[in-house]
């Protein structure tokens, strides 16, 4: 066999066990002065996120659904861009950048399919979960457009 039969097969392989890798977007986030750029971000299961321009900022998850992984580290700057680990888990995802909450500097990303009712129990929790101006998260999950 071929080094470039044994590479083609090897590809396809991966591409059959791991669809996620082969079908996954990445969806940018641009950390502007004070604000996420957009805030609201709507993608698929498997998707990643990149989050650009975060020398002085962050991105912390602070709401998430019940079994997912969130990201980010409490405390520590993001460096110039990350990428978010990949997001299977359907539902809303709720990240702050720390230094500059205070200016609001808030968003959303929703995976996958999400309904009116799972946007105000994620609305609830946030009202009863969270202190002080990480409660502006409260405001980007009340603009995002249910689609279920």
């Amino acid at each position: 066999m071929t080094i470039t039969r044994y590479i083609a097969v090897m590809l396809c392989a991966l591409a059959y066990l791991f669809p996620s890798l082969v079908n996954a977007e990445e969806h940018i986030v641009n950390a502007a002065a004070r604000e996420f750029k957009p805030a609201i971000v709507y993608i698929q299961p498997g998707d990643l996120v990149k989050f650009t321009n975060m020398t002085s900022h962050n991105s912390v998850t602070y709401l998430i659904p019940d079994g997912a992984t969130g990201w980010g580290e409490k405390g520590k700057l993001a460096g110039s861009s990350f990428i978010t680990p990949t997001l299977n888990t359907e539902g809303i995802y709720g990240y702050v950048c720390e230094p500059h909450i205070g200016f609001g500097m808030v968003g959303v990303v929703v995976v996958g399919a999400v309904s009116a009712d799972e946007k105000a129990a994620m609305k609830e929790r946030a009202m009863a979960e969270l202190q002080g101006p990480f409660k502006r998260l409260i405001g980007k999950i009340n603009k995002i457009k249910p689609n279920k």
